[in-house]
């Protein structure tokens, strides 16, 4: 399989016309729809209970929300030399990757090579080359992080994988488990690698009438997606009452789902993202983001339910 970049990706421009964004956003939301409705429980460490077997149906439950402080954001511009401060994230730490589509860290023969056999499966099942290549771009990515960030060759690297975008991985050096996920939205493709369990949320307006879209409303589709992958696709139904609040940082009680933290995270445009963690979260590094970035949204109260 190469990594050579086909003609119809390379001619892309940064900004999308709303026509190949219909095309290729409409697959991409068509194909992570069925991957997740198709992905069940992992085993991680979250506690999470598995429903491989059987999935019971979803309860209403009594939730709460309460806003939190939000945590420290550090910046810092996307090169192909691996930062020197970057290291494996901590308790209460987040590691977040933004990068384009087409972006790769190495030369694609190189990045070719580093693909496990059922990555490279997967990639071949893609239904088109323009998925297909995201995929790579994707995991070619998280290898080479993960590579650097446990000391390994990015070929190396054990990346435990459910069958989604959902990874997970342990440093051979203490045992303990990272966990990962991936999101993407338009030419974005954003990675997060925390030390508890998360889930990414990332919504592009499609084109044509969700031009017109709320922005509150694509924030509140962005939180329900990250807890949705967080929540590996649990049975449970969610107040979208506590995902519309004006908050960007806030704590989420779903009884016997657990407590979950909830970050807005800051995009570009009309693009809006989210991330969900079972363990709060103070310090947020933020590779391929702008130095000058900064949480746009202020704290705010819920409305009355």
């Amino acid at each position: 399989m190469s990594l050579d970049p086909d003609p119809e990706i390379a001619a892309l421009p940064s900004a999308r016309s709303r026509d190949d964004s219909r095309d290729s956003n409409a697959a991409a939301d068509a194909l992570d729809a069925r991957g997740r409705m198709s992905r069940l429980a992992s085993d991680m460490e979250s506690g999470l209970e598995s429903t491989a077997h059987t999935t019971p149906p979803a309860r209403t439950t009594a939730h709460t929300a309460i806003v939190t402080d939000e945590p420290a954001f550090t910046p810092y511009p996307l090169s192909r030399h691996f930062p020197r401060h970057a290291a494996l994230p901590r308790a209460r730490e987040l590691q977040l990757w933004r990068f384009r589509r087409e972006w790769l860290p190495v030369p694609v023969q190189e990045g070719d090579t580093w693909l496990s056999r059922s990555e490279r499966e997967r990639a071949r099942l893609h239904p088109n080359a323009a998925l297909r290549k995201r995929f790579i771009s994707a995991r070619v990515v998280v290898r080479w992080i993960v590579g650097h960030l446990l000391g390994c060759e990015p070929r190396d690297v054990d990346l435990h994988d459910n069958g989604g975008d959902r990874l997970r991985v342990r440093d051979p050096r203490d045992g303990h488990g990272i966990a990962i996920d991936i999101a993407y939205g338009g030419i974005w493709i954003v990675i997060g690698i925390a030390a508890t369990p998360l889930g990414l949320g990332v919504v592009v307006p499609a084109p044509g009438f969700a031009l017109d879209e709320p922005s509150d409303e694509s924030r509140r589709r962005a939180r329900h997606d990250s807890l949705r992958s967080a929540l590996r696709d649990a049975p449970v139904v969610i107040d979208q009452l506590l995902l519309s609040g004006e908050a960007a940082s806030f704590a989420l009680d779903l009884a016997e789902h657990g407590e979950w933290h909830m970050l807005d995270l800051p995009m570009d445009g009309q693009v809006r993202a989210a991330v969900a963690l079972a363990q709060p979260v103070t310090n947020v590094w933020m590779i391929g983001w702008p130095k000058r970035t900064k949480q746009a949204a202020s704290p705010a109260a819920y409305p009355e339910r």
